[in-house]
């Protein structure tokens, strides 16, 4: 009898704790969901809030086409030209570096790294660097963003294979090589924006970020690589929670600790490149919001992935919010407001490393 008080008891400690999980999930979601709502509201020109509902209503799959009403055109095209657009492109971009944080932090076991420490940031920085500097227009409207995810690529790709030693991926050596071959790069663009003033301007938004820049035919392009990467990305959340042991015992519970790193690195490349190819160089994000995940969850991916891709898509959100608005009708650099914010949130978590508070 006593020992199955005790089962019972445990079985009920488990039921708290899921329900717990439950809900700071139902919340996260719920408040990515609120923010979502103002952000349609906030901008440098006032749409009443019924003419918005109207433009929703018309919006409703197989359903619009019931309704009619009076919509002003130059109101109808801010809502969907101008702000739905920009709103999708923060959540989907924020949740990718959120989940392209906690991937590389669990890979190289570091609480400091993120994305673009192999070299995604670089290479795609090059690759838009060229366009502006040559005057590339090889496809149109869509130059910027393709040169950026294939150079952004292509960095990777040399990173990944200098780092492979002896059919062996090594953590370490993956990430110094990827820290020296990004300052390579960036001397190389440094080179090129050198004493160039229109070169400089031109790259100016690029380099610290700007989500209003991108165009919804990039956007249908770039969502399903992002989408697919962070699906699959989760389903292989055991493999990621083995490796973030270590290698030995990876290996000791039957994970193949090469491919899987190369798989999921590969993973990284590809939707972190296909989210900076559309909004430029956005920081913290990716460094931030895994701690945060951790802080909440615990450090089980089950749960760092899914909340890590809330929370970013709800912190680039409001950070564009703050960007669109804070000085409008001007438009902040997205990258300045992640910055501003980012720095003392990192420092904080930190602090709460340095005291033990969790485990990064």
């Amino acid at each position: 009898m006593i020992r199955l008080g005790k089962i019972y008891s445990s079985l009920n400690r488990l039921e708290k704790i899921n329900r717990l999980t439950k809900t700071k999930f139902l919340i996260l979601i719920l408040l990515m969901f609120v923010a979502t709502v103002i952000s349609i509201f906030l901008g440098a020109v006032n749409v009443q809030v019924e003419t918005i509902l109207k433009i929703f209503l018309t919006q409703i799959p197989l359903l619009g086409g019931y309704f009619h009403f009076s919509i002003k055109p130059s109101s109808y095209e801010i809502v969907t030209i101008l702000r739905e657009p920009t709103i999708i492109a923060a959540l989907f971009i924020g949740a990718t570096l959120g989940v392209g944080g906690a991937v590389i932090q669990s890979i190289f076991r570091n609480p400091i790294t993120e994305p673009y420490i192999i070299g995604i940031s670089s290479g795609a920085t090059l690759g838009v660097v060229l366009v502006l500097a040559f005057g590339i227009s090889l496809f149109g409207l869509y130059t910027e963003s393709i040169f950026a995810f294939i150079f952004a690529m292509a960095i990777v790709s040399i990173v990944f294979m200098v780092s492979v030693r002896s059919g062996k991926i090594s953590g370490l050596f993956l990430l110094l090589v990827g820290i020296a071959l990004s300052y390579f790069v960036s001397a190389i663009v440094a080179f090129f924006l050198f004493s160039n003033i229109k070169l400089q301007n031109e790259a100016f938004f690029w380099l610290l970020g700007s989500i209003g820049l991108m165009t919804t035919p990039e956007l249908i392009i770039t969502i399903p690589i992002m989408t697919i990467a962070m699906i699959l990305t989760f389903m292989y959340y055991r493999e990621l929670n083995a490796l973030q042991m270590g290698d030995e015992y990876a290996r000791s519970v039957g994970v193949n600790v090469n491919f899987s790193k190369g798989a999921f690195l590969m993973l990284t490349a590809i939707s972190v490149s296909a989210a900076v190819s559309i909004s430029g160089l956005i920081g913290f994000v990716g460094l931030i919001i895994p701690h945060i995940s951790r802080l909440l969850f615990g450090g089980s991916n089950k749960f760092v992935i899914p909340s890590s891709a809330i929370i970013g898509a709800t912190f680039l959100l409001i950070c564009n919010d703050i960007a669109r608005n804070i000085a409008k009708p001007e438009i902040l650099p997205i990258g300045i407001v992640t910055g501003l914010l980012g720095v003392p949130i990192f420092i904080i978590l930190m602090m709460k490393i340095s005291k033990g508070a969790y485990e990064a």
